[in-house]
């Protein structure tokens, strides 16, 4: 006779009960939330989408076709496996394949030919398609007469001889190889709408000009007005020029280097907005004709604490600050300036949300067109990730980090049962989350 564990609270009796452990439970899985993530594949259609857009030239017949193979995945780095290493949990769980409708899970290998193989052209496919898809849901961006672009880079160190990488600036892992890839999101729903992956040799503002200029292009006619926010390492001449011919408003962080802390050490007029905050405002020289303004944000430093940067030519008294320059072209006030640029700091957690969630920080091949193309594929799942967040989730102004869904959602233990001819997933009786799951069942359909 089978014995039961009680689900309720009970007494100890100061004794422990002894466990053994066996391999022998059948359909057993413990990712009985995928099916979230199936139906809401399902209704974007990305198989189909992804069979029609996506070609790869002189590909032989295979097990697994390409869309069926980069479905698969997509599911892995939804569920918390970023290298194709790791996903051979989910080729070995037969109850998750029937769950999410796939006929098999294709092995390591397999993933690593395909990405070995592909030429860059498959990236550009799979770029192409993501921006393609984020119109389309996004209608065009209809009804926004101002868009924000968020321009970030992150340095990924790689561990061994991958195509194209190089030593260049690399705060972590000092003198190490690595990529250095290029990003923009969307502000107002971040969405990612660019981004190429290159060597780490070159700097963050390295080609920067033409991507701006090739992301401006594609942007929807109506929109009338558009901002760009970057950080210190996107500071160029180049890059300001081009902004004030083409009329876009920005915020980009000046390095402090010692032209701009000479320029401070001659401000006399500072203007308290509170919390230690000081602000005020000189001119920054671009040519004859033009003429921008740098905001100076400065910030007391506590009695016992030092500033975060050593300003050789400033800090030398007693009260010491911490210092931030951004150049505008905006009429706004400097405090005003200052928030709108603070606001970019969600572009750093979207980032975070690729690295420590999908797997932004992983190189998985050898190839530079298989990285690329994994890249690419990473950051469509991100895309795909903050849209589930929204329509499924309910979440649109503060959204939940992908482990804590994850966690919440997707990881639930679970048995397949085939019970009145059909088959019936048993979920965890007792699951702290179930009202949330349940939920978001009944919005994705």
């Amino acid at each position: 006779m089978k014995q039961r564990v009680s689900q309720k609270d009970a007494k100890s009796k100061g004794q422990m009960v002894r466990v053994e452990e066996q391999f022998t439970g059948r359909n057993l899985t413990g990712f009985g939330g995928s099916g979230l993530i199936r139906r809401f594949f399902r209704r974007h259609r990305i198989e189909q989408m992804l069979d029609k857009k996506i070609k790869v030239e002189d590909r032989r017949t295979r097990k697994y076709s390409l869309s069926a193979l980069l479905v698969g995945c997509l599911y892995g780095m939804f569920l918390g496996y970023s290298r194709p290493y790791h996903m051979k949990i989910l080729r070995a769980d037969k109850v998750f394949q029937k769950i999410v409708g796939l006929c098999g899970f294709p092995v390591q290998s397999t993933i690593s030919r395909f990405l070995s193989s592909v030429r860059i052209s498959v990236a550009n496919q799979i770029s192409a398609l993501n921006f393609d898809f984020i119109m389309k849901l996004r209608k065009q961006y209809k009804g926004y007469r101002e868009i924000t672009l968020d321009l970030d880079s992150h340095v990924i160190p790689v561990y061994g001889g991958q195509q194209r990488a190089a030593m260049g600036y690399n705060p972590k892992k000092k003198g190490r190889k690595s990529y250095h890839p290029l990003l923009c999101f969307v502000g107002e729903t971040r969405d990612y709408i660019g981004g190429v992956l290159r060597s780490g040799k070159h700097h963050s503002s390295y080609k920067c000009v033409e991507f701006v200029r090739g992301l401006v292009k594609t942007l929807p006619s109506h929109i009338k007005k558009i901002r760009l926010r970057a950080d210190s390492g996107f500071f160029s001449i180049e890059l300001i020029k081009y902004l004030v011919k083409k009329g876009i408003e920005f915020a980009i962080v000046v390095p402090m280097q010692p032209w701009v802390q000479r320029k401070i050490s001659h401000m006399t007029e500072w203007n308290s907005i509170g919390w230690g905050l000081g602000v005020a405002e000189c001119d920054y020289i671009v040519n004859r004709a033009t003429t921008l303004r740098m905001v100076v944000v400065r910030q007391r430093v506590r009695a016992n604490a030092g500033p975060r940067k050593q300003l050789k030519l400033l800090n030398t008294g007693e009260v010491k600050y911490d210092y931030q320059v951004i150049v505008t072209n905006s009429g706004k006030s400097p405090e005003r300036v200052w928030r709108f640029y603070n606001q970019r700091a969600c572009c750093e957690n979207f980032i975070k949300e690729g690295i420590y969630s999908l797997g932004l920080d992983k190189v998985v091949s050898h190839s530079y067109a298989g990285n690329c193309t994994w890249f690419e594929l990473l950051m469509l799942g991100y895309n795909l990730m903050n849209l589930f967040k929204e329509q499924v989730l309910n979440q649109s102004k503060t959204k939940a980090m992908v482990g804590t869904i994850r966690n919440r959602l997707f990881l639930i233990p679970g048995k397949l049962v085939h019970s009145a001819r059909q088959w019936v997933l048993k979920l965890e009786a007792t699951w702290p989350y179930r009202d949330e799951y349940e939920e978001a069942l009944a919005r994705v359909g």
